[in-house]
């Protein structure tokens, strides 16, 4: 049985936790806006990761965040057009680009959303220089230098001393209080020279640093969390990629989609017809010939003619066989009439391998006919190739939801086995075509077979295409 931890490495939402009993779920855009409440008790949760994102922070203002402004900025834009300072500029795009990739991490640590990737290609291509010397036709490396030099430290200086008061705000009053146990008398004594009451006065200070350290404490997961969040939002616009961007690689991917839906649709076509032609069509021609025969030895040596007709009977046995067995190509009867789940165990139930299958989908769960259908071919070609070549004693098969951290639904289908392994992907074959199914379905296919095995095939198919929603009922 497949190992379900390794089908998808991205973080995943599981589907129980997502979707209480008796609730319609569907895919959200965003998650729903907490009550302040809520909010109010997820700071608690997140404080230590929070706090360890903010107190490195601090360390880095203190000091990779103040050396490299003031190596960029320190001798200001007098001597610009310097020879030697426009190095410095031109090696300084490449310094922020690795703090922004830094910081990247770091915020991805604290704060899950994700942030849309740069495009980080050369614009110009000639040569090893040309592409270096492309850094500054790139507008990211001087967002990210922006980023480096100015926003974030002024935005860590509003932040971290945001914090330092809070801090303050709790130990002040412990070393206030300290002081007054070692000079109180002293105090009294200005006090008293003061016309000053020196009960009330202490009354007062002590009521002070009371609420000061109650303050501190329950503000300190909001300033936490706000320091947060304001950082996530500062990266989001500076180190992620543009819409624009992110729009021509969805375009690049539905044309890579739409070619491989047309180059497995022929693929498919062209298998058809050679199965026809190498197949029933040879039995039926066989069979029209014997029938002639037949007829003509009716009269003069019906034993023979007998024999013809047992011998077009058999033909024709043999063609309806292949015939059925060329339908599987087809949506089978029993996933039209009784869905995914059925057809696969059936599937399951005819290989010539013990086959493990593992079925993690929500009750009342509707799936586009073309994904169901998709699904099931990519299993049957997996398992037959499964048999035919990889030598294996056992199989699995693993269907089942993931969630991404963008909050996208997967359909998740993985084949195993235990065989020999160095499965690759050859023009023309098998696994291609499978891979320009899942490309025509917006999804993708990886295949993992080491020499000696085992071999793991996994598909993921977002819900989002064809209408698959998941529902409860």
């Amino acid at each position: 049985m497949t190992d379900t931890d390794r089908l998808d490495q991205a973080p995943t939402v599981p589907l129980d936790d997502a979707v209480p009993p008796g609730a319609t779920t569907s895919m959200p855009a965003q998650p729903p806006t907490p009550t302040a409440g809520e909010f109010y008790r997820d700071a608690w949760k997140r404080l230590p990761r929070d706090f360890g994102y903010m107190a490195l922070t601090a360390v880095l203002l203190c000091t990779l965040y103040f050396a490299f402004p003031a190596a960029v900025l320190g001798g200001g834009f007098r001597d610009l057009f310097n020879p030697f300072v426009l190095l410095m500029f031109f090696i300084a795009l490449f310094v922020a680009r690795w703090l922004g990739q830094f910081e990247r991490l770091r915020i991805s640590w604290a704060d899950p959303r994700p942030i849309r990737p740069v495009d980080w290609t050369p614009r110009w291509q000639q040569n090893w220089w040309a592409r270096t010397g492309s850094a500054v036709a790139n507008p990211h490396y001087w967002l990210y230098l922006l980023h480096a030099a100015v926003v974030y430290p002024l935005a860590a200086l509003v932040t971290v001393g945001a914090g330092a008061v809070l801090i303050a705000g709790f130990f002040g009053p412990i070393v206030a209080g300290f002081t007054a146990l070692r000079w109180g008398w002293q105090i009294n004594e200005w006090l008293m020279l003061n016309s000053i009451d020196s009960n009330w006065a202490w009354i007062l200070g002590a009521l002070a640093c009371a609420v000061s350290m109650a303050a501190s404490v329950v503000l300190f997961p909001l300033w936490a969390r706000g320091s947060v969040i304001a950082h996530y939002w500062i990266d989001f616009g500076l180190l992620g990629g543009f819409r624009a961007e992110v729009l021509e690689q969805r375009v690049a991917g539905l044309q890579a989609s739409r070619a491989g839906a047309v180059t497995a649709e022929g693929q498919a076509l062209r298998q058809i017809e050679r199965d026809l032609h190498d197949g029933p069509q040879q039995r039926l021609v066989r069979l029209r010939m014997d029938l002639s025969a037949a007829e003509r030895a009716f009269e003069k040596d019906p034993a023979a003619a007998k024999q013809l007709i047992g011998e077009a009977s058999e033909h024709a046995k043999d063609a309806l066989d292949e015939l059925r067995a060329l339908s599987r190509g087809f949506a089978p009867p029993i996933l039209l009439d009784r869905g995914l789940v059925a057809a696969l165990e059936a599937l399951v139930a005819r290989t010539p391998i013990p086959v493990g299958l593992e079925i993690r989908l929500p009750d009342g769960l509707e799936l586009a006919t073309e994904i169901q259908r998709n699904v099931y071919f990519t299993v049957s070609e997996l398992l037959t190739n499964t048999t035919k070549h990889a030598g294996a004693r056992a199989a699995g098969v693993y269907l089942g939801l993931v969630v991404d951290a963008s909050l996208v639904w997967y359909l998740t289908v993985s084949v195993t086995d235990d065989g020999i392994g160095g499965a690759s992907v050859q023009e023309g074959h098998g696994i291609e075509g499978l891979m320009g199914r899942m490309r025509a379905l917006d999804g993708e296919l990886t295949v993992s077979s080491p020499t000696g095995g085992p071999t793991e095939a996994t598909a993921r198919i977002p819900l989002g295409a064809l209408n698959g929603v998941p529902t409860t009922r």
